[in-house]
């Protein structure tokens, strides 16, 4: 049961989560998790599925990645057509998911597969086993993705497949982690009974109900909630998960510019937000214009400056930020904001993993 581990930033395989992927060091106590949501990461790729996905992983500087096919997707008529067909013909069959695990594991050996319960997606009851059975022969550890809808129909299917050199992953969506309230109370008192092996809580800080528009400029998200930093050891977890400082959208189609950007404060876990002129009148050069020169401004910046190091050289996000400032580098670009949040927040969380922020402290 041995590791290391003590964060599990969650990606999707869309490009700028691609390429803050492939730049980032991760260092030996970050393991990503890479959500596997179309048959390739570039609707013109001539590649193979097993092509497209081996590439990016052998690109990524960790020890090891954990590798899903979500089930948890909800299909609808609004998500993206690539991903809702692969929902359908790939991630819907457990046979055909478990094989394009295999078929990326036998490329890689730094790849941890992630299986999930079929039971809140088809209705299927005991459908971990099978997965779990054909997944064994190729891959020394195996993570088993739990969601509360879910936990307690599949608590003994999981305890009675978990070996030591597997995780298991505990999916709060986003939930807020209140230790002290009788469900959680339940939880923390099933999950304490499973020791076997390495436990991971898992949350998205900002879920898709916030909008750029309607957050107040330079003013905290209080409804954005990191607080499984603060409390994955009450569950006896010895890691957390997030989705890396960015919302957890529903991957529908479409959209319009709407410029806003979420700033991580490290000193405080905390989110702010910062937008642009409103709704009647949105450029991306408000980017350049508002956003930047707020955000450098702000009171979460000076609370981070040196000598604390979450600013420092090795922070790609703030180091763009101020490249835009001084226009030596383009900002009218959302997506590029979207990577500058993932950036800034990655390196703060692996700033306070060097620190020993996160272990546990002896009296």
């Amino acid at each position: 049961m041995a590791t290391n581990l003590k964060y599990i930033p969650v990606f999707r395989t869309r490009q700028q989560e691609i390429l803050v992927l492939s730049t980032f060091e991760f260092e030996k106590r970050i393991f990503p998790l890479i959500e596997i949501i179309k048959e390739k990461d570039r609707a013109n790729s001539t590649a193979t599925f097993v092509e497209c996905y081996q590439k990016i992983i052998t690109s990524i500087k960790a020890e090891k990645v954990f590798v899903d096919l979500p089930i948890y997707l909800k299909e609808s008529g609004s998500m993206q057509d690539e991903v809702l067909a692969f929902s359908r013909s790939i991630i819907s069959n457990k046979e055909n998911r478990t094989q394009r695990l295999i078929d990326i594991g036998k490329m890689n050996n730094k790849v941890i597969p992630v299986i999930s319960s079929y039971v809140s997606k088809t209705g299927e009851a005991d459908t971990l086993k099978p997965q779990f059975d054909l997944l064994v022969p190729h891959f020394d550890s195996i993570a088993i993705r739990m969601f509360i809808p879910s936990f307690d129909t599949d608590l003994p299917e999981v305890t009675r497949l978990l070996r030591a050199s597997d995780y298991l992953i505990i999916d709060l969506d986003t939930i807020t982690p209140n230790t002290k309230t009788p469900v959680f109370k339940k939880l923390i008192e099933k999950l304490n009974a499973i020791t076997i092996c390495p436990k991971i809580i898992l949350k998205s800080a900002i879920n898709s109900d916030i909008q750029n528009t309607l957050m107040e400029h330079g003013s905290i998200i209080y409804e954005a909630d990191n607080s499984q930093i603060e409390t994955y050891r009450d569950f006896g977890a010895i890691a957390f998960g997030d989705y890396v400082g960015i919302k957890k959208d529903d991957l529908t189609a479409g959209g319009t510019i709407s410029p806003g950007f979420i700033f991580y404060d490290a000193t405080e876990n905390s989110f702010y937000g910062f937008k642009g002129l409103g709704k009647d009148d949105r450029t991306l050069a408000d980017f350049e214009n508002i956003i930047v020169p707020a955000v450098i401004e702000s009171a979460a910046a000076k609370r981070m400056a040196p000598p604390l190091l979450y600013l420092s050289d090795e922070n790609k996000g703030w180091q763009t930020i101020n490249k835009i400032s001084r226009k030596e580098e383009s900002g009218k670009s959302q997506a590029k904001f979207k990577r500058i949040a993932m950036e800034h927040y990655l390196h703060c969380i692996r700033t306070n993993i060097r620190g020993g922020e996160y272990d546990d402290k002896t009296v």
